[in-house]
């Protein structure tokens, strides 16, 4: 093959898009020719009608696949989420590149913070669903929140948005992304557009165990002839099997509920190195709210001599090893930090109000911190879910900051300057650990408190969450058990002992 022609929408976005699949495969195959074909679809000409009242199939891409039937075009690239969960006969899906960011984020005019009543701009039955029961324990101020139908392409809304009346706008973040990150001169314009535009604006990247993407979100589709075997052959070179596959169960999943943007549902498929993680939340057409979070790993061998007793902890405050005392001056120092990101391990690091300075972006390492944030006042950014820095690691997106991590004074981080607000006392450890198997850890600091007491421990049975808790423990103990949190645990032990 000499020629290889690539057709995609004509909006920015998917020219971006094309020529990530392009360069790719560039890169594999120096001697083909790429051309590019762009072409306005369905979805592109209307956009006055909200999505979720358009017909459900193939607004943004039955056009584009009309011409790649007709051997117009060779391979066409689209947004994935685009596509309908079935495709017609003679054309298939033969690859994808790395996923970009899953997650949606959401703009919020800097005037309107504080407001009584926020009007938001979506295009998303699925967003209006789980955020309106997530933002408002999120945003640092009490507010009645409505949704908004909105259409066009990323610019365009952010104008709506800021020309508007409206408060606020949700967008995918792999769009944001691919834009920030282009080096091309073709594009210089929107990027530049698009970062004066923010300048105005405040930022949250919204997690996914709160907001589940859209299946397939962030993940471009490479569509083809069933019967093209030669640009099989290329794209299977370039396609990342990987995001394939996640994207493959999303789908399948919406499309067990009735699939298409109509749906409220969110589901995300996340690989990461203790298992898999799928979280599904929204609600079905019959009513049903869905609400699931689980995460898929080898401990099936792990209680196997568990009993009614030997487990610890039975509860939250069995595993109170700590009494945290703030230091005062390392306050005084971190109400003086400015134009940084500051990551924040537990709530207890931030002790009250007005000790964050606006011009910082604030990363927490979960919800409940987040949730605990937002109630003093502070506007944060997004979170690692839980997961730890590593898995879902900080951003500032728009910027370079340099990163301070505020914890307690024994917290060492190797990627990240840190802060002590806060000092661990210890206190009696409760003898009845003696008599137990099976542990599970909040921090590392309970752990290593408990093993230097009692080193006979090591030998046991050790679980905790993920991220760097996990880590850490590794270092001493082999085969520790990974949980999605202290609840799944339990949940765990009830259902073996019942």
């Amino acid at each position: 093959m000499k020629v290889l022609k690539i057709i995609s929408r004509k909006s920015p976005l998917a020219r971006i898009q094309a020529l990530l699949v392009a360069e790719r495969i560039s890169k594999f195959f120096p001697d083909i020719e790429i051309l590019h074909l762009y072409k306005n679809t369905l979805g592109d000409e209307d956009l006055n009608t909200p999505l979720n009242k358009m017909p459900d199939i193939g607004v943004f891409t039955n056009d584009i696949r009309n011409d790649l039937i007709n051997k117009v075009a060779d391979i066409a690239v689209h947004s994935w989420k685009d596509l309908p969960v079935d495709l017609e006969e003679g054309t298939q899906i033969i690859g994808t590149l790395e996923r970009a960011d899953m997650r949606d984020m959401i703009f919020l005019k800097k005037d309107s913070i504080g407001k009584n009543d926020l009007s938001i701009l979506s295009s998303s039955p699925r967003r209006e669903k789980n955020l309106s029961a997530f933002l408002p324990s999120a945003l640092p101020f009490k507010s009645k929140i409505k949704f908004k139908d909105v259409r066009g392409n990323i610019h365009t809304r952010l104008t709506k948005l800021i020309e508007g009346d409206d408060d606020g706008l949700v967008v995918a973040k792999a769009a944001i992304d691919r834009f920030i990150q282009n080096k091309s001169s073709e594009f210089e314009k929107d990027k530049k557009s698009l970062l004066d535009i923010q300048k105005n604006l405040e930022w949250m990247v919204l997690p996914l165990s709160q907001n589940p993407c859209a299946a397939a979100q962030g993940a471009l589709a490479i569509e083809a002839r069933k019967d093209d075997e030669s640009v099989k052959e290329i794209i299977s070179t370039i396609s990342n099997q990987e995001t394939f596959n996640s994207v493959e169960v999303e789908r399948t999943i919406l499309k067990s509920y009735g699939g298409g943007c109509h749906q409220k549902i969110g589901v995300s498929h996340e690989i990461l190195g203790a298992g898999t993680l799928m979280t599904i939340r929204g609600e079905t057409e019959a009513g049903e709210d869905l609400s699931e979070r689980s995460l898929s790993n080898n401990v099936e061998n792990y209680f196997d001599s568990l009993n009614q007793t030997n487990y610890f902890p039975k509860n939250r405050d069995e595993l109170k090893f700590f009494e945290r005392k703030p230091i005062l001056d390392s306050i005084e120092v971190l109400k003086k930090v400015k134009n940084k990101g500051i990551y924040v391990s537990r709530s207890n690091a931030i002790h009250s109000t007005n000790l964050i300075d606006d011009s910082n972006i604030i990363w927490t390492s979960g919800i409940d911190t987040w949730k605990s944030l937002a109630k003093k006042g502070y506007w944060v950014n997004g979170t690692s879910d839980s997961l730890g820095e590593n898995n879902s690691p900080e951003e500032s997106i728009f910027k370079e900051v340099s990163w301070l991590k505020v914890s307690h004074k024994d917290n060492l981080n190797e990627a990240k300057s840190v802060l002590a607000t806060y000092e661990l006392n210890p206190l009696d450890i409760s003898k009845r650990i003696l008599e137990c198997d099976y542990f599970y850890w909040m921090s590392a600091s309970s752990f290593e408190l408990a093993i230097k007491k009692y080193p006979e421990l090591k030998e046991r049975n050790h679980a905790c969450g993920l991220g760097r808790t996990l880590e850490l423990i590794e270092k001493t103990v082999p085969n520790v058990s990974a949980f999605l949190d202290f609840d799944s645990w339990k949940e765990a032990i009830r259902n073996k002992i019942k």
